[in-house]
């Protein structure tokens, strides 16, 4: 059962996805005031109930601190006290970054709590900035001499995407008591607010980012010599009307899967499909559920073999099918720091304001990964039932 604080904790982190996605600059700050007030106050409640006892903070999702970590928020508690903080911490980034350990538990409790990123290609790149992916072109090999036309057709296999290229930025204000709380707290604090921070954008990004200074999603046409806007990044996808889910047209439309960009086959045993929730409930649901003759209802029948996750991303009436392991999303740290001492607040006496930066970049391997589908029209399923007299006569 959730506690008063950890529902407080929720509702803000509803209440500052709402507010990012309504573009309102003064909803989105006090969204952002509100989310940071929640963090604090849960991890305060948990250092007076825990008291110390290690088996209450790691049931609490406390993680035991490794020297390294240790030493790194030793650091920066010293850094956030003292009364020349940007000098300070300068310091300690010029011999220190973030330990990788504390950005890899981030992405581990990001893709374990949240199914959709579980489904694509999701990486931890550390302070990597560039990323080489194979786009699964199918190399023949090739015996005797090597010569540059065998060459070139290998390395036009993979890609090379810019991680660096996006930058996800957050301000986050620790207050000075806090940095009494000690390493463990201070790290469960930005662990959290890195955490939440990173997935209001991410899956924004995954279903329907339009490649502007953000990732590239799924319901984006990424075909070669697409026209890419300056302002708009890239365009939508046409979706294609889908009126029901019976073999004969959902076959066809994970055909279109099978073919990669370049004319390569892929092989594959399952899909994902993504739509909001109210699609789900009144058009997904209907679709995929009838009423067997035993009076129970039977349920995902799909076809072929398709996961159905839910994202209120994607605006009604639309759905994405796609091949999500074709998807490649990777986030990593800047290596001058993940986080920095901001001076842009002075007005605060009580509160030292930290910068949290991370870089990344996503896009599908090619625009045959994903198909944005109509749903508007979708038929609910039905049993057909011929008669002994029809078939007779069809015979």
């Amino acid at each position: 059962m959730l506690s008063i604080t950890q529902r407080n904790k929720k509702e803000a982190l509803l209440s500052l996805s709402s507010a990012m996605k309504s573009g309102d600059e003064k909803a989105i700050q006090k969204a952002w005031g509100d989310f940071h007030e929640s963090v604090v106050d849960c991890v305060r409640q948990d250092y007076v109930e825990a008291n110390g006892n290690q088996a209450i903070l790691a049931q609490r999702g406390y993680r035991q601190l490794t020297s390294e970590e240790l030493k790194y928020y030793e650091k920066l508690i010293q850094a956030g006290k003292t009364s020349h903080p940007m000098q300070e911490l300068t310091g300690l980034l010029d011999g220190d970054v973030m330990p990788v350990t504390i950005i890899e538990d981030v992405y581990k409790d990001l893709v374990d709590e949240h199914p959709l990123l579980n489904r694509i290609n999701f990486q931890n790149v550390a302070y990597l900035t560039r990323w080489i992916l194979n786009d699964h072109s199918k190399q023949n090999a090739v015996w005797g001499e090597i010569n540059s036309e065998i060459t070139e057709e290998i390395t036009s296999g993979f890609k090379v995407i810019e991680v660096n290229q996006c930058k996800l930025t957050a301000y986050t204000l620790i207050e000075k008591d806090m940095l009494d709380l000690g390493p463990v707290f201070l790290d469960n604090y930005l662990r959290t607010f890195l955490k939440d921070s990173l997935l209001c954008a991410l899956e924004k990004a995954v279903v329907s980012g339009n490649g502007k200074n953000c990732p590239i999603g799924l319901d984006r046409d990424v075909h070669e010599g697409v026209s890419v806007s300056s302002t708009d990044g890239y365009p939508q996808k046409t979706a294609v009307a889908v009126k029901s889910f019976l073999p004969e047209e959902y076959g066809k439309l994970v055909a279109k899967l099978v073919k990669s960009e370049k004319g390569n086959s892929r092989k594959f045993n399952k899909v994902l499909m993504i739509c909001n929730m109210a699609d789900y409930l009144t058009k997904v649901m209907p679709a995929t559920t009838v009423l067997t003759g035993t009076g129970t209802y039977a349920t995902n029948l799909f076809p072929f073999p398709t996961d159905v996750e839910v994202s209120n991303e994607l605006e009604e009436g639309k759905a994405i099918l796609c091949l999500p392991e074709e998807y490649f999303m990777g986030i990593g740290g800047a290596k001058e720091g993940v986080i920095e001492y901001s001076d842009e607040f002075k007005f605060l006496e009580d509160k030292r304001v930290f910068k949290i930066k991370m870089y990344g970049m996503g896009r599908a391997y090619d625009n045959t990964v994903s198909i944005l589908l109509d749903i508007s029209k979708l038929d609910p399923a039905y049993i057909t039932v011929l008669s002994k007299q029809l078939i007779e006569a069809e015979a």
